[in-house]
């Protein structure tokens, strides 16, 4: 509101703000990469370079970035949007929007209605039919501008992790992740070979005691004696030395406790940009 003052007394004049928005790549308007970084990590967090490196992989191949600029009387400009789309293989004529976003103060007065609108209308001039998505809590506002429930698709560099914070491929609730088995210690496995040593040699003297064994009889029943007795009284026959025995193994480490994802139900839908509702 603003205040005209004549001679007599102030007289109010309203001035209306009119607000234009627009839908530009964001590789044609390399500019606004910041402000599109700080707008994504403050809806799903990640760091400034990572965030960087993703945008500035835009270009007029799919993938790219389109960004919603809000332009007011006196021609300033605003970050009010963002959204990505993604090839779907094997569809020639469609196309995967993702990482649909508009700033948190801003929700409520309409810029996510407005920014699928755009976004739809950037897809019909490049030649699409078709436009798919997800969402994990958001199909009722999609619902509403004429998106349906559908079978999965196959993308091609989306981003679908990221925005969705779970693991999934299916509309079915993901289950918990098997934990694998624990690998065997070093030291267990130092030992095995330590035994398996062990047994190498001691096969190796008993037959090198059974090769050099005497042929009287006399000296046969002086081994035959020691055998029994385990141990050699006499000089003619010489005792096999005994190993000594060693200690057991270790335990092996206990296994890692299993982690689990969380149970989230993610909605695929699409929508037929020429289907007159």
């Amino acid at each position: 509101m603003n205040y005209l003052f004549t001679t007599d007394e102030p007289v109010e004049v309203y001035t209306s703000i009119k607000m234009a928005f627009s839908m530009v790549a964001l590789h044609k308007r390399q500019d606004l990469i910041d402000a599109c970084v700080t707008l994504l990590n403050s809806e799903w967090s990640r760091s400034q370079s990572a965030r960087l490196h993703s945008l500035e992989k835009s270009n007029d191949g799919l993938p790219y970035s389109l960004v919603m600029i809000e332009t007011n009387n006196s021609q300033e400009e605003k970050v009010a949007g963002y959204c990505r789309l993604a090839k779907v293989v094997n569809q020639p004529k469609a196309v995967f929007i993702e990482s649909v976003v508009v700033p948190t103060d801003r929700r409520g007065q309409g810029l996510g209605r407005r920014l699928m609108d755009l976004a739809e209308d950037h897809a019909r001039c490049r030649g699409y039919t078709e436009v798919y998505l997800t969402t994990k809590d958001k199909q009722g506002f999609y619902e509403h501008l004429g998106y349906r429930f559908c079978k999965p698709v196959n993308t091609f560099n989306a981003q679908v992790l990221e925005t969705c914070s779970c693991v999934f491929l299916t509309n079915t609730i993901v289950s918990e992740n098997v934990p694998t088995p624990p690998a065997k210690s070093t030291d267990t496995i130092r030992s095995v070979k330590a035994e398996s040593n062990l047994n190498d040699k001691c096969t190796s003297q008993a037959s090198q005691v059974i090769l050099e064994s005497p042929s009287t009889d006399e000296e046969l029943s002086c081994c035959t004696r020691t055998e029994s007795k385990n141990s050699c009284e006499s000089n003619d026959c010489e005792p096999a030395s005994t190993p000594s025995a060693l200690p057991p193994p270790p335990p092996p480490p206990p296994p890692p406790p299993p982690t689990t994802v969380p149970n989230v139900t993610v909605y695929w839908m699409m929508k037929d940009l020429y289907d007159k509702q």
